[in-house]
């Protein structure tokens, strides 16, 4: 696979994402078991809005990650840059993962964490293959 596609990939997941957390963020909630309504309805609105602000900012960096990904295929990107690019998202995508499984394992504990925690991992593998592979185009 190549540098470009799986950062689209990764692009469509962080939009689609964003799109479920900004839009049905009750639901997302629901899904990862965070919170219901038998608690404090204060907690709960505050986190279905801290939900909301995390889908907006998964739906942005998505269409960053896509505008990367359709430059990366310029020959005029140099090695360098496509390397840092690919770095960058393996940086991000280990923290992600590092967070996901600590939320998955201490708080979450539902099949909703295992998938996102995979997904995490999967672009990791992609990225790290594609870096140590050097198969950039």
């Amino acid at each position: 696979m190549k540098l470009s596609s799986l950062l689209r990939i990764n692009a469509i997941l962080y939009v689609i994402t964003g799109i479920a957390f900004g839009v049905y963020s009750p639901l997302m909630l629901a899904f990862f078991d965070i919170m219901d309504n038998e608690g404090s309805a204060i907690i709960y609105w505050y986190a279905v809005s801290f939900a909301r602000m995390f889908g907006a900012a998964l739906f942005g960096f998505g269409f960053i990650i896509w505008a990367a990904g359709g430059s990366i295929i310029s020959p005029l990107v140099s090695e360098e840059v496509k390397r840092k690019t690919g770095l960058a998202m393996i940086l991000g995508n280990v923290i992600l993962l590092v967070v996901a499984l600590t939320q998955q394992v201490s708080i979450w504990g539902t099949s909703a964490g295992w998938i996102m925690s995979g997904i995490f991992l999967a672009l990791l593998a992609g990225y790290a293959r594609i870096l140590f592979m050097k198969s950039w185009d």
